[in-house]
Order: C-alpha cells, then sequence, then structure tokens
C-alpha cells in the first residue's frame, strides 16, 4: 500500500466511553511523510506523567479539533492505519469524528503476515526488537512516528480491510470433532502456530468453530487470560478477560472478524 494516513489516538480506557485525549496521523506518501496532524489540549500545571492521555482535556465532542481531522481526510483521500485498528476505529466511529465511510487496515496483521513467527507483534515489542526504543510511550505522536518507522522498515505487502467480510461458509456443528472431521474441512496451516488463544465476548461465529480453527491453524486455547496467553479475540460486551488483557501489552487484542478474516484462506469452502 503506497499511500496511507498513520493514526494513533489515547484514550485512557479501552471502554469507549471514556473518550478520545490525543490523536495524531501522519500522511504517508510511497513511505515518505508528506504532512502530519496532531490534536491535544494540555490540563494546565498537569504535573504527572503524560501516558494514555492523562494530561490532556477530552476532546471526543470538541467540534473544533473533529473538523482538523476531517479536514486532513478530505485533503488526503487515503485509507487509514492504525497498528490495533479495531480499537482506533471504534473510538472514531463512537464519536463520529469519520463523517464519510474509510477504509481502515491494521498495521499489526500487516506484519505480522510479513514477518511470521515473533514472539508478540504489539507496538511495544516491535519497537524494542527492531532497536526503535525500549517500549511504546503511549503518546500519540511519538507512538505513531515509531509505527511510521516500524513500517518502513519492515514495508508489509499484504493488507487487509478491517471489517471486509469472508465468504465463507461456517458450519453451525457445536459438538467437538475429530481432527479427521477438522482435515476435511479445513487446510492444516501453521498460521497461528504458537499462539495461545483466549476468545471472549459475543460473537455472529460460533464459539466452537473459532476454537476449532485455532487448533487446526496451530494454536492452542486458554479459556482464561494467563501469563502464557499470547492472543485475545474480542467478540460484542467483553467482559474482565479484556481488561485483563488491555494490562499485559504482549497480548495481541483482535477482533472475532479480523480472526476470521486471518485465518480465511485456510478454511474449505
Amino acid at each position: 500500500m503506497d499511500n496511507m494516513i498513520l493514526i494513533d489516538i489515547e484514550t485512557q480506557s479501552f471502554n469507549v466511553e471514556s473518550g478520545i485525549y490525543e490523536v495524531a496521523c501522519l500522511v504517508v506518501e510511497n513511505y515518505n511523510i508528506v504532512d502530519s496532524l496532531y490534536l491535544g489540549i494540555p490540563i494546565e500545571n498537569y504535573t504527572g506523567v503524560k501516558k494514555y492521555g492523562y494530561g490532556f482535556h477530552n476532546i471526543s465532542k470538541t467540534k473544533s479539533e473533529i473538523n482538523k481531522f476531517r479536514n486532513l481526510l478530505t485533503n488526503y483521500d487515503y485509507p487509514l492505519v492504525a497498528h490495533n485498528c479495531p480499537f482506533d476505529k471504534k473510538f472514531l466511529d463512537f464519536y463520529e469524528w469519520l463523517d464519510v465511510e474509510r477504509d481502515f487496515y491494521c498495521s499489526m496483521r500487516a506484519i505480522r503476515l510479513k514477518e511470521k513467527g515473533m514472539r508478540s507483534y504489539s507496538l511495544g515489542s516491535l519497537i524494542s526488537h527492531y532497536n526503535l526504543g525500549a517500549e511504546a510511550d503511549h503518546e500519540a505522536f511519538q507512538d505513531v512516528s515509531k509505527l511510521y518507522q516500524l513500517l518502513d522498515i519492515i514495508r508489509p505487502d499484504t493488507w487487509y480491510k478491517v471489517g471486509q467480510q469472508i465468504q465463507k461458509q461456517y458450519s453451525s456443528k457445536k459438538t467437538p470433532r475429530t481432527r479427521e472431521e477438522l482435515e476435511n474441512q479445513y487446510t492444516v496451516s501453521y498460521t497461528l502456530a504458537g499462539e495461545i488463544i483466549c476468545f471472549t465476548g459475543k460473537s455472529r461465529f460460533i464459539r466452537s468453530d473459532m476454537q476449532e480453527i485455532a487448533i487446526i491453524n496451530g494454536a492452542k486455547i486458554s479459556n482464561n487470560i494467563q501469563s502464557s496467553t499470547t492472543m485475545l479475540v474480542v467478540g460484542e460486551d467483553a467482559g474482565s478477560k479484556l481488561d485483563k488483557a488491555q494490562e499485559k501489552e504482549i497480548i495481541i487484542i483482535i477482533s472475532d472478524d479480523e480472526f476470521m478474516e486471518m485465518v480465511g484462506d485456510n478454511i474449505i469452502s
């Protein structure tokens, strides 16, 4: 993907009601930065640590900041890219920062498809792995700048749009199946080799099907967030598992749609 708008937001919490506190964008053309935007209103006399949006006013409904963001998108008709895209998109949609439909892509997934077999694909882990710093700063402009550096190094060649529907049929059978039965429906692969995956929340996909798909693609299943868990697949109304995963930066958090997109090519229709 040659042209894109990289974005990072700081929100203080995974819950969308917590609000938006910082927004940073880099407009990238052929891996050159051609424009940028930073939105954040500092709290006067704040002396604490400025991470996760702390030290800034809530700008979720601030018209002037929303208009600046929309103007940038009007000037550059490029897709948006964020590292944990479902998270950022959820906030922007909820507070109606996007006045028109916009393609959104997840850099975490694009990097994962290019650099397979890494222990973690969180922004902090990638920054450390590529010697760009010790960890993520959790400040919008610093983190989006590090994301740009990572993409410039890795140059992903496969991108999947968030929300893209998988045109395949999934079984409604809820009882566990034998490996032979699974192999008749799914292509055995190592797409998720080394992953220990936990599922949470309601989904339009059947939980047992998703677990079986994960296993046949090389993963192990965890019923709870543990120290060994590497990925959490989130549906609607996610609860305490999501909160625990947010506390552990090494855990990749993706939506159920993203999970099915990730393994889509390994499902026999």
